[in-house]
């Protein structure tokens, strides 16, 4: 049973808030099953929809044409005409195809049961590209630039194009830089190494599919293969390969749309876009966030069953854009469900005041490769300014340079939950960041495993947290399993700039209870000792290496103390019901799967109301074991912890 102090004046305005966006709604919405932080449900308004009309999209049909009826036996050529022509309560289905257009809705639904839906059609392979394929025949011998110090017969083959004749649609990004015009995250002061990424170019270039780098210099692309480098203005390119392959020879792809799916107008509500593919989006650095796919300060969106790949800034957004920007209606009740977001150079999914926004069932990988850690918005799922969030049963990989998930300012009764967030490495944060945020917020049964840090470890700022908790007041952390994280498994900082509507960064009454930590360099850093802890269990293990032996926690203020989990108890008063416990884990990251064993007694805790059922939604009793898992094996046992498996 988790006991947490709130401050009722906190309190009260987080359920107006909330009370405020359930009035929008007068549908009969269907039960989520999944609790917030106040002990509320979260509010699905999805409801069956019966379309009144279907439109058919089909460009590998030789009939197919802008100027048919968009039939099934008279199909449109482009899914943009299917756009202009949906009306509220309508929809596409898009047959297989490679569609290369910017698609551009210019109209939303009329309410839950009158959404616009964008379907790719059942079996159907449906790819839609903001790149254009290059003309083999207009590749030629790069000219007009040297390379000091290297003779003609030593100069790597380096072939160049000329853009010009591209119809870039007023949008060139070959010839803009990644930093948009609000700097107000440009990492002033930082070493030049730090500040190439943001003079460097919109533009990406896929070659048989692989992703180009980009070079600063012409000079470098002596040293770097599959690598390319653009003119001053922006309108050529000099490409070299691997193997010094010419390029005539290969399909080469520019990326020339700064979005590849985004409303026309902004603040369109009701839209569904399923099953489709997304890939090559070259916007620049947040803010604003622009992504690859955005809903342009949109409202009750369902994106499900998609792919969004290959972005150079943002994968996908579901907010407002920036704090600085306005709307007239709330942003956000956005629905991601069984959605893959992959390869995007800052942030997977970005939304600024996406309140009352699901986000579910997601596969989010290979983010953050821009290496623009300071410039505040990079993270697998980021989102701030709001409320009644939930992010559940996602898992989160491979990201660099950038936390896994990252709730920022004022994300209020919010809660991630059985989450798997793995491989984070470089970060100067965590595999969960929570930042500023002043009223409840729970995190709870993640399996978060293997996040290094971008600093040295055992500093007191580094990075490479299981969890870091920034300015935050109030959260509750529990039943998680932390392992393998160079730093804390739970780490809290005091932020007293940060205050706001009398609460928030001092980082105080924060809750860790029936936790599992095991082989980090610490369990918790608390900042002070206004926070608890209870109920969390040490792993010992045999294995040598970091946190192979007894854990120690730390308290920063006012005075540094690292004690031992028995002064920890004993002093403090904190984990009376929490012990260490023999236990060794492996987690095979090419499968998902977990392999454990245990040995000795492991105690029971009292099941919170939050708490019913484990990671793998099994039920829980009464009482129930602390960690992810409702129960610790007798003898050693693998498990598949790959969440997605678990979602309808």
């Amino acid at each position: 049973m988790i006991n947490f102090r709130i401050d009722n004046q906190c309190v009260r305005m987080s359920f107006g808030i909330m009370l405020m966006m359930l009035s929008l709604h007068t549908y009969a919405q269907i039960p989520s099953g999944y609790l917030l932080p106040d002990g509320t449900e979260y509010v699905n308004w999805e409801v069956p929809v019966k379309y009144s009309k279907t439109y058919y999209v089909d460009n590998g049909n030789p009939s197919a044409s802008d100027s048919n009826e968009g039939t099934q036996e008279r199909p449109f050529l482009t899914i943009s005409k299917a756009a202009e022509a949906l009306q509220p309560g309508e929809r596409v289905i898009i047959q297989s195809g490679v569609y290369r257009e910017q698609v551009r809705p210019q109209r939303g639904g009329a309410g839950a049961d009158k959404l616009i839906s964008y379907e790719a059609a059942p079996g159907a392979k449906v790819i839609v590209k903001g790149s254009v394929l290059a003309d083999k025949g207009n590749w030629q011998k790069s000219t007009g630039f040297r390379i000091r110090g290297i003779n003609s017969g030593n100069q790597p083959a380096i072939f160049q194009y000329d853009l010009e004749g591209i119809d870039f649609k007023g949008y060139n990004p070959f010839g803009m830089s990644n930093i948009m015009i609000d700097k107000g995250s440009f990492p002033w002061g930082g070493k030049q190494e730090q500040l190439k990424p943001y003079y460097l170019r919109r533009g990406m270039i896929f070659v048989d599919g692989r992703k180009m780098k980009q070079v600063e210099m012409y000079a470098d692309l002596v040293s770097n293969e599959d690598a390319f480098w653009v003119e001053h203005n922006g309108l050529t390119i000099h490409l070299r390969l691997s193997g010094d392959v010419n390029p005539a020879e290969q399909d080469v792809e520019f990326v020339i749309s700064e979005r590849v799916f985004a409303p026309k107008l902004q603040y369109l509500g009701y839209i569904r876009i399923k099953g489709i593919i997304f890939e090559h989006g070259a916007s620049g650095f947040p803010v604003p966030q622009r992504g690859l796919v955005s809903t342009n300060r949109g409202n009750h969106w369902i994106i499900e069953d998609c792919v969004i790949r290959h972005a150079n800034s943002v994968g996908l957004d579901i907010g407002r854009e920036s704090w600085n920007s306005d709307s007239p209606i709330p942003v956000g009740h956005t629905i991601v469900r069984r959605t893959h977001v992959a390869d995007a150079g800052i942030c997977g999914i970005a939304g600024v005041s996406a309140v009352n926004s699901l986000i579910e069932s997601c596969l989010v990988e290979n983010i953050g490769w821009q290496n623009v850690e300071q410039s505040w918005e990079s993270a697998g799922i980021k989102i701030h300014f709001a409320n009644n969030n939930v992010v559940a049963n996602c898992l989160i990989r491979d990201i660099i340079y950038a936390s896994g998930i990252w709730l920022d300012a004022d994300c209020n009764n919010s809660r991630l939950t059985n989450n798997l967030i793995v491989n984070v490495k470089q970060t100067k944060r965590g595999g969960i960041y929570l930042e500023a945020s002043h009223f409840v917020d729970m995190i709870d049964h993640n399996i978060i495993w293997n996040i290094t840090s971008a600093e040295p470890r055992n500093i007191e700022d580094g990075g490479g947290n299981g969890i870091l908790v920034d300015g935050s007041d109030e959260g509750v952390f529990a039943h998680n399993l932390i392992g393998m994280c160079d730093n804390a498994a739970i780490k809290t900082r005091t932020s007293e700039g940060r205050i706001a509507a009398g609460c928030g960064g001092i980082t105080r009454w924060n809750h860790v209870e029936n936790n599992l930590f095991y082989r980090c360099a610490r369990a918790i850093d608390f900042s002070h000792k206004d926070n608890f802890a209870d109920g969390n269990l040490y792993g010992r293990t045999s294995a040598g290496g970091f946190g192979a032996g007894s854990f120690r926690n730390r308290i920063f203020n006012p005075e540094r103390i690292e004690p031992d989990v028995k002064a920890w108890k004993r002093y403090f008063g904190f984990d009376k019901n929490g012990d260490y416990v023999d236990v060794n884990i492996r987690v095979n990251l090419d499968d998902l799967t977990l392999t454990w064993s245990s040995e000795g007694d492991v105690p029971n805790v009292v099941t919170g109301a939050h708490f019913k059922s484990d990671f793998l939604h099994n039920p829980a009793g009464k009482n129930r074991k602390a960690g992810p898992f409702a129960d610790f094996p007798e003898n050693s046992k693998t498990i598949n912890i790959d969440p997605r498996i678990k979602s309808k």
